[in-house]
């Protein structure tokens, strides 16, 4: 493992956060790894925790090691503080992302090859095999150290079913110890045959453990207590080949697994192509639905050990027309399988699985190159922490198709393991093991290439050598009630083409200057894009007043959020430069600048109202977040009741201006439409 941490003794930029200079995506050591490399204890410190934290999760490790040591306290002689649980945890945390490019799991996997010849042999599945109980974990901290100045004179006695294949590890391949294990009714030796640690993994019994001498006198030994701390399992594998792992954790059958596979892809497939019949209203749909070869791509790697099956799927034969009372994916599962007895049942056996990995596929092909990078490790969660993957409280758990949002938070989930956080509503950026899921709008400067799509990437975010793992909205961001407030105090819009005139594609409203707000807080970096733009439409004695500052805030998940709110016009074959296209506006479309609030005489049902502000990125964030959010609340309700969503279309830069308006028109609901161009 020293060789693979070399690699990452100097911290390095992979990737530069938005156009923030001193907010980056760093990856490489921190200071907690560069010590080890000048500190023989320090390292081998750091290379036994990164063991323990690839195979436990961070805070139930944390809790475990923090009674271990306060347990060693009460029974020595001498009193020694024990650490600290927050500045315990951000050190194994530090250690985890600094030492996540050692691949733990191959020689894990290899050890668990050799113990166990089947999952019957186990007590429990891959998922649980590989937590150390904390008995166990206490008397080992010890122990291992004693053997190591004793060999001739000690050895160690354990009986535990779990915990087997990182003990073994940790024993052998990190301390150089001979091991020996008893488990299915046969021994298996790791070292020489003179072991000095004996594991018998087919004790059934509470967990227990003794150091002895050479006549087998215990120097001490720990039993199970019912107050030890519960240690919670992590199991990681690479994303490829992940849906497979996944029902291998606990089932055998081969030709099950590749029936589901069938099963799964082809619904996806089906979904795919036709989304109107599954729950969505496209084109004005704003997270739009991946291609059938999209959702192929992904299987393949999801699935790559049964890619013979995919391969072998008549993919015209599978798209045929489904019927028009079938709403969701559970009922499209129900209609595939309806002539098939053996399919009925396997689905009955099966179904929350299946439901479980169609929404990974879906979340999956909403993340930008996720087949381009195969050493990304996801976790296989456990099973309380999957309740919304493809699934809700209703008795015939009716499947619903991911949103970006959703997406995201799934991914968040698979990303962190066992969750520490909860609430990710402010977040968009989420970092663990050395990896980060950004939201579009952090990698972007113009809404247009934000859009639903997501992105991980290599680094964690840091500024001036300072690590955090979560970057979420400031609090000065753009908040819906504080943006429909200020913006009902603004003058009405400038409307500077009517119906009839020649309007060119360019922007009115200019942005003049972009500053950011960045903090810290706990774990995270608080981030907030604060722009200062010219409003045409406030007169010039009203400017430079308190109540009409021409300033707008917003963090990038607000950005984002507002992003998934508008429909996108899709780029057309035609010229779409502003300052070119130009167009003569038809009935009902009004061009304006400024962000003020519109007329009452163009809130007309059919009316598409279009912000002049192409060409100017920072313009186009803030007309979008005017649009969507304080639009509605400055509604003129002796008019008209405002909608319960407000309509606003987003013209992509590839996009012409009579292309867009086109978009927009069809997007109509009998209310005005927000274009923003």
């Amino acid at each position: 493992m020293s060789n693979v941490l070399m690699m990452y003794s100097n911290a390095f930029v992979i990737h530069r956060i938005s156009h923030i200079a001193e907010l980056v995506l760093e990856g490489g050591a921190g200071p907690t790894v560069r010590r080890s490399f000048s500190e023989e204890g320090y390292f081998a410190m750091v290379v036994q925790l990164s063991l323990l934290i690839y195979t436990h999760e961070l805070s139930s490790l944390t809790g475990a090691l923090v009674r271990a040591s306060e347990q060693r306290t009460k029974d020595s002689a001498e009193y020694v503080a024990p650490p600290r649980y927050e500045a315990l945890k951000g050190t194994l945390r530090a250690i985890r992302e600094q030492t996540c490019g050692f691949m733990w799991e191959l020689t894990i996997s290899a050890v668990e090859k050799k113990l166990y010849s089947s999952l019957a042999s186990m007590d429990g599945s891959l998922y649980t095999i590989r937590t150390i109980p904390q008995n166990v974990l206490q008397a080992l901290l010890d122990a291992f150290t004693a053997i190591q100045h004793l060999p001739e004179h000690t050895h160690l006695q354990i009986s535990s079913a779990t915990g087997l294949p990182t003990i073994v590890v940790w024993a052998h391949h990190i301390l150089g110890l001979s091991v020996k294990v008893h488990v299915d009714g046969e021994s298996h030796v790791f070292g020489d045959e003179l072991a000095t640690v004996y594991i018998d993994g087919d004790y059934r019994g509470p967990p227990k453990v003794a150091l002895l001498n050479e006549t087998d006198d215990p120097f001490f030994q720990l039993l199970k207590k019912r107050e030890d701390p519960v240690l919670v399992p992590v199991c990681r594998h690479p994303i490829r080949d992940y849906g497979t792992r996944m029902y291998r954790l606990t089932h055998e059958d081969r030709e099950t697994e590749r029936t589901l596979v069938y099963l799964i892809v082809t619904s996806c497939m089906t979904v795919a192509q036709y989304p109107d019949k599954n729950g969505r209203d496209l084109p004005e749909e704003p997270n739009p639905f991946p291609t059938v070869q999209r959702v192929l791509s992904v299987s393949r790697l999801l699935f790559s050990s049964n890619e013979d099956v995919i391969d072998g799927i008549d993919v015209r034969s599978t798209l045929v027309c489904v019927e028009k009372k079938v709403r969701n994916v559970d009922q499209l599962l129900t209609l595939k399988i309806k002539n098939d007895h053996n399919l009925q049942q396997l689905l009955l056996a099966y179904k929350k699985l299946v439901m479980r990995l169609i929404h990974i596929t879906f979340v999956l092909c909403m993340v930008q190159g996720v087949e381009d990078d195969l050493s990304l490790y996801i976790a296989v969660l456990p099973e309380t922490q999957y309740t919304h993957f493809g699934e809700d409280s209703s008795a015939d758990m009716t499947f619903k198709v991911p949103d970006a949002e959703n997406a995201f938070y799934s991914l968040s989930l698979l990303l962190l393991g066992p969750v520490e956080r909860h609430s990710l509503g402010d977040t968009s950026v989420v970092s663990a093991w050395g990896w980060s899921l950004c939201l579009g709008s952090v990698a972007c400067q113009d809404p247009s290439d934000a859009g639903t799509s997501l992105a991980f990437m290599r680094g964690v975010p840091a500024r001036n050598g300072e690590r955090k793992h979560y970057i979420v909205d400031g609090a000065w961001s753009l908040r819906k009630e504080a943006l429909a407030y200020d913006y009902a105090k603004h003058s009405r819009l400038d409307i500077s083409h009517r119906p009839g005139d020649q309007c060119i594609l360019s922007s009115w409203t200019r942005v003049k200057d972009r500053r950011y707000y960045i903090g810290v807080k706990d774990d995270t970096f608080e981030v907030a894009n604060i722009l200062d733009y010219d409003d045409p439409a406030v007169n010039a004695k009203d400017k430079g007043r308190a109540d009409h500052d021409s300033s707008f805030s917003c963090g990038f998940r607000s950005m984002q959020e507002v992003c998934w709110r508008v429909r996108h016009a899709p780029p057309c074959q035609h010229p779409a430069t502003p300052g070119q296209s130009s167009l003569v506006l038809p009935e009902n479309v009004f061009a304006f600048r400024g962000v003020g609030r519109p007329q009452l005489e163009i809130y007309k049902p059919d009316a598409v109202l279009a912000a002049l502000v192409a060409g100017d990125p920072s313009a186009r964030w803030i007309l979008m977040a005017t649009m969507v959010y304080a639009w509605r609340a400055s509604w003129p309700k002796q008019e008209m009741a405002p909608p319960q969503e407000h309509i606003v279309c987003l013209r992509s830069r590839g996009c012409c201006f009579e292309c867009a308006v086109r978009y927009a028109q069809r997007c109509k609901r009998g209310t005005p439409v927000g274009l923003v161009l």
